[in-house]
């Protein structure tokens, strides 16, 4: 479904921009106490439905938020015991893996790292060769300078009144050329050392620090909860501005949103972590040589970790799959924890998080990743958390505020475009390819007529009126009309398979049920020949007889077809309507005929859609010699209504009895003053769309309907 027109203030995009840089330097300079806020409101919109919960079940407001509360700390400790435990375990367990872990690390090194070696020792070689002083006696090149083709500078003389003192000094001057007879050395400043009171506090503050937010986030969490509609009502008096609905249905479709998509994520990741530790629970039985090490420490690490967007389930898996490889032998356990992570993985993102996330956070894929990357850029791992819910609440803005519909353009999951524009547009890009698939893709939604009615021709009726404005080529233009014309085509031929197949498969039924019911008929004449005694079953000749009685026709006939078959809108397979449909004035008005004609075809009339070649003359003629029973004249506005109304004025002259509609398709105007326009007798009905238009002909078309039913009856009983 195509979203909601919304029509924004005319405003100057510089405010806009400036606003935007505003905002995020703000986010950027207050994340010290917008993140723990954030945090805050997060788990807010997780543990509101079980404080409503236990509201309805008789707490007060203040001891429903503390029971939560506690149970949700007692919870975390629990978990942090767990995994505590279970780290130091496996620290006290690694040394036990060091022989395994050094094996395949060699083994993981290998020729490749030899190769490094040599190419390291090499490049060394040609530093150590660029570097070393120069003397006045060649040296042999060594085995590294001969292979990469390096010569060596003459060294520099020595010079024995100097000394070797000197030649040393100049030496060093010349491989250290930082050094003077001033500076003879390079001097390090040494930081003083620390007292353990500096460096406790040091510690203290690393480790109190992530203590102090936590506990920043629990009260601002218990305070939210415990105000929650008073926080509500605040928050509604200071953005409603008067629009109380909106802003009301503004918040409440947030936190829906929110509270589902956490619901729905903290289950997903949950029972992923039961699935990874179950999982690596059975690897270790059964391919291992004992039990996997700390596998629910992997569990819950990898249920943690899910919560980060696209890199979480990746950090999670990094850490089992290292311990399967370091510490098993062979590859089998390896190998089994790859593919375990790969199809579990696979399962949750295509059966677990379609069925319960749905639609309930608005946004497009894209979105989620642009949305990931702008939060991690803005307030680091916290931002990755926060990214979706975040990026939620701006959808619903720019759904509900017209300043912000940009908002919801960029990063919602709705299309952009309805069907008819969409279709337009590619019509414009001139892509036949796509034009094709996406009419194929709204005939596997809806019918054909549907397609036509609410696809195609609003699509042509936006060509027409680009072309009337002069926007349109007269390239594009041909093109237009000619894939249309393809298009009507090719659905036409897709919904006659289709109709094929249905048919086949009814009259396949219907033989089914006619031989049910002529296996039915024996055995009911059977049971009415042939007495049964009481000892044998008289029940069952009870309720055959009834069955014969049911099935028998007066005269002691048989009949196989009990049940009537049900009325169908197609018309008999004698054609005994036609339908002539004459364009008014041009090739947009045709395209709209070849598509009525196409679905009366299907429904069993004898339709045909005249050539916009011919003159208005020739189509007059046409209708004596169709001999046709119902006149269409299609128009598309605003070049047609004049000839439409030339048009039906000399059919109805030379033929005044006959049947007439005018289509006047895809029309917004006033109806009412374009039939006084149009027609020229009342009886002609004027019709918008061809599902009124197709009404209409199966209404006009009744009576001879039922004269044809009537005239075989009457032949019959003349004779």
């Amino acid at each position: 479904m195509a979203r909601t027109e919304i029509v924004a203030p005319r405003g100057s995009g510089l405010i806009v921009i400036a606003s935007f840089c505003l905002i995020v330097a703000s986010l950027w300079f207050m994340q010290d106490v917008l993140i723990p806020l954030a945090l805050a409101v997060l788990i807010s919109f997780l543990l509101a439905p079980l404080v409503t919960r236990l509201q309805r079940l008789g707490l007060h407001r203040v001891g429903a938020v503390m029971v939560v509360a506690i149970a949700c700390l007692l919870l975390i400790g629990a978990i942090g015991y767990v995994v505590t435990h279970e780290v130091f375990d496996f620290a006290r367990q690694l040394p036990q893996y060091r022989d395994e872990i050094i094996s395949k690390l060699q083994i993981v090194r290998g020729d490749g790292a030899s190769a490094m070696d040599k190419a390291a020792e090499a490049i060394d070689d040609v530093q150590k060769a660029v570097n070393e002083p120069a003397t006045t006696q060649a040296r042999a090149p060594t085995e590294a300078e001969a292979r990469l083709g390096i010569q060596r500078a003459p060294e520099v003389p020595t010079d024995p009144a100097r000394g070797d003192d000197s030649a040393a000094h100049d030496a060093s001057a010349v491989s250290l050329p930082g050094l003077s007879k001033d500076k003879p050395l390079w001097t390090i400043a040494m930081p003083e050392p620390q007292s353990a009171l500096e460096r406790l506090g040091k510690n203290l503050g690393l480790i109190l620090g992530p203590f102090g937010i936590a506990g920043l986030v629990v009260v601002f969490v218990i305070f939210i909860l415990i105000g929650r509609e008073d926080l509500r009502d605040r928050l509604i008096r200071l953005m409603g501005q008067g629009h109380l609905n909106v802003t009301t249905s503004a918040i409440d479709d947030a936190g829906q949103r929110i509270s589902k998509y956490l619901l729905a994520q903290a289950i997903v990741n949950g029972t992923y972590g039961v699935a990874i530790a179950v999982g690596l629970w059975i690897i270790g039985a059964t391919l291992g040589s004992q039990s996997f090490p700390n596998f629910i420490l992997w569990g819950l690490l990898c249920a943690v970790l899910r919560f980060i967007p696209y890199i979480g389930p990746w950090i999670a898996a990094a850490f089992p799959v290292a311990v399967s490889f370091a510490v098993y032998p062979g590859y089998g356990v390896f190998i089994a924890t790859g593919v375990m992570f790969i199809v579990i993985e696979l399962l949750s993102n295509n059966l677990m998080e379609p069925w319960l996330y749905g639609s309930s956070t608005g946004m497009s894929p894209v979105a989620i990743l642009v949305s990931a990357v702008f939060w991690t850029f803005l307030w680091g791992p916290v931002g990755l958390l926060l990214a979706t819910p975040m990026t939620v609440c701006l959808v619903v803005l720019g759904k509900y505020v017209p300043q912000l519909a940009f908002l919801d353009v960029l990063l919602g999951d709705e299309p952009v475009l309805s069907p008819p524009e969409r279709v337009y547009q590619r019509l414009l890009a001139m892509d036949q390819e796509e034009v094709t698939d996406v009419a194929h893709q709204y005939l596997h939604e809806k019918s054909l007529e549907q397609v036509h009615d609410e696809v195609l021709m609003p699509a042509l009726a936006m060509a027409e009126q680009d072309r009337h404005r002069g926007r349109l080529d007269e390239r594009r233009q041909k093109f237009i009309r000619k894939a249309l014309r393809d298009v009507i085509e090719e659905l036409g031929d897709t919904q006659r398979q289709r109709d094929e197949q249905q048919a086949r498969a009814e009259a396949k039924m219907s033989a089914g049920d006619a031989a049910d019911a002529v296996v039915s008929a024996a055995k009911g004449v059977v049971d009415a020949l042939v007495p049964h005694s009481s000892s044998s079953g008289g029940g069952n000749s009870g309720n055959g007889k009834q069955a014969s009685a049911k099935r028998a026709k007066p005269g002691g006939s048989v009949d196989l077809h009990p049940e009537e078959p049900k009325q169908r809108t197609r018309l008999p397979r004698e054609c005994t309507v036609n339908v002539l449909v004459l364009p008014a004035h041009d090739e947009a008005d045709e395209i709209i005929a070849l598509m009525l004609a196409q679905l009366l075809d299907l429904q069993g009339y004898c339709a045909h859609a005249a050539s916009i070649s011919s003159l208005a003359g020739e189509m007059v003629e046409m209708v004596e010699q169709r001999s046709a029973d119902v006149v269409v004249v299609s128009a598309m506005p605003p070049a047609a209504v004049a000839h439409s109304r030339y048009l039906c004025k000399r059919i109805n002259t030379k033929y005044p009895g006959v049947r007439m509609i005018v289509g006047l398709w895809s029309f917004h105007g006033d109806l009412k003053k374009a039939t006084e326009r149009i027609t020229c007798v009342g009886s002609v009905a004027v019709m918008t769309t061809l599902r009124e238009a197709m009404d209409q002909i199966h209404q006009q078309i009744q009576p001879l309907l039922i004269r044809s039913e009537a005239a075989p009856a009457t032949l019959a009983t003349s004779e």
